[in-house]
């Protein structure tokens, strides 16, 4: 339980001078009120968050950690211009928030994410919004509070400002604790879509294509639909991935009765005081059982020639569009390991120094970069095309953007792999390979079977077996 006092007044003459901004200029604005609290465990709040609201947004990395409650404003975008949608809106809307408070500027505003591709998923093609409700704190620094109302031009609303304060109330001061895993449940099925056969057979395709010249790499995905007795529980399922997966982005997405969840190794963009920051991450191996195994299989991963030549082909595409937008570009000569609870990649850090920060921001980086060749492909159409004709379903927001954004354009954003969207009892994971000359189809199942582990794992299923066979 967080013991915290919200100054109801000081919000309240923030909220008046927001209406009065928004009488003047005939706009909806936002009133903002931020101050600093006491750090708070995140994994403490998830149960009362996902009980008080429908709209939640959770985010827990390496370098900051995010939990949001119910929405002021929704920023929407739909087809192949959902990103310019959302920044269209978002942008003039920064710019007239209303703010007040004794919490520092550039803390976290804007939550959301953005499927793979435009789809007719449940899930939206683009979606951020400024929450009610919003804690964060970024590495080294203190643990914020923001509280925001929308605010509509014509006769104040004060209720609304109470409403807020109440909200976050309820929220903070609930005796939570961490959520317990939930346990494995009798009768708990799995379909695997396409089926295994099905997907080497693409696989193989895949690896034609390349062959024949038609693209030099295609990421294919294919799903786990995981049928339980009963609805899963969020909160147990993300404070399962954020015990077990703690090097991990760890995220969660709620939309009325729908969520989507997951632990992503891999950062799509970061962008603070004019630097920006992404990550290439390809080719994947299995971690060792005796430390001697796991040396030998480490060496291997960068010995190995096809998964050098996977990963550099991310690197390269990187470096190629962070050169169109920033200077002193950086990128290391080798790449590095990154190291897994189940398994291991290639990856490297890329940096640069945009050259005009007034006029790129962090959702302009997304929009570049999305989706790299280790989520789609390359050369980047020619593959997309491949993938939207060969895969038997729509990807949603699996290996789409997620993340969140402050007033000054700046934010971070994770590719979301290792996923899963989970609505009632069902949960849909998803994994996928990049398939490039000399892939091994069945290599490539026994890779997606280590990376639903992931998932699986956090919904308490021990193992999978052939279409409709229980995991009991």
């Amino acid at each position: 339980m967080t013991s915290f006092h919200i100054d109801l007044s000081g919000f309240m003459e923030v909220h008046a001078k927001a209406v009065a901004e928004a009488c003047n200029s005939g706009r909806a604005t936002l009133a903002t009120w931020r101050q600093q609290i006491d750090p708070v465990d995140p994994a403490e709040l998830l149960i009362p968050l996902f009980v008080h609201t429908r709209r939640a947004f959770v985010w827990i990395s390496p370098q900051s950690s995010v939990l949001a409650m119910g929405t002021a404003a929704d920023f929407s975008g739909r087809g192949t211009a959902r990103f310019a949608a959302v920044r269209a809106g978002w942008e003039p809307a920064a710019r007239d928030v209303v703010e007040g408070g004794t919490g520092p500027r550039g803390t976290p505003s804007l939550v959301g994410g953005f499927a793979f591709a435009p789809g007719d998923g449940p899930m939206p093609d683009g979606l951020m919004w400024v929450p009610r409700v919003l804690i964060s704190r970024e590495a080294g620094g203190p643990t914020v509070l923001a509280l925001s109302v929308g605010v509509e031009p014509g006769p104040a609303v004060p209720d609304d400002v109470a409403r807020v304060v109440n909200q976050a109330y309820g929220w903070l001061t609930a005796v939570g604790g961490r959520p317990c895993r939930s346990p494995h449940l009798e009768g708990t099925t799995v379909t695997e879509v396409p089926p295994p056969d099905e997907w080497k057979a693409l696989a193989g395709r895949a690896v034609e294509q390349v062959g024949g010249g038609a693209f030099g790499k295609a990421v294919l995905a294919r799903q786990l639909r995981v049928d339980a007795p009963c609805s899963y529980d969020i909160p147990s399922v993300v404070g399962a991935l954020i015990e077990g997966q703690p090097g991990s982005t760890v995220f969660a997405v709620a939309l009325d009765r729908h969520a989507f969840v997951g632990a992503t190794p891999e950062r799509l963009v970061g962008v603070r005081a004019g630097q920006a920051r992404s990550m290439s991450l390809a080719a994947s191996m299995p971690r060792g059982t005796t430390p001697a195994e796991d040396t030998r299989l480490r060496d291997a991963l960068l010995a190995d020639d096809k998964s050098r030549r996977e990963q550099q082909m991310v690197t390269a595409m990187l470096r190629q569009a962070f050169e169109r937008v920033c200077g002193d570009v950086r990128v290391p000569a080798e790449p590095y390991v990154m190291d897994l609870p189940n398994l291991r990649h290639l990856h490297s850090r890329i940096e640069g120094r945009i050259a005009d920060p007034s006029n790129t921001g962090v959702l302009d980086l997304v929009e570049l970069l999305h989706p790299t060749p280790a989520v789609g492909g390359h050369p980047r159409q020619a593959a997309l095309d491949w993938i939207a004709a060969a895969e038997p379903f729509d990807r949603g927001w699996y290996a789409g953007p997620v993340g969140w954004m402050n007033t000054d354009q700046e934010g971070d954003f994770a590719v979301a792999l290792r996923s899963a969207h989970l609505h009632g009892r069902t949960a849909t994971l998803y994994a996928g390979c990049g398939i490039v000359a000399g892939s091994d189809p069945e290599a490539e199942l026994e890779e997606t079977r280590l990376k639903f582990r992931t998932m699986l794992d956090a919904l308490a299923v021990p193992g999978y077996g052939p279409v409709g066979v229980g995991t009991s």
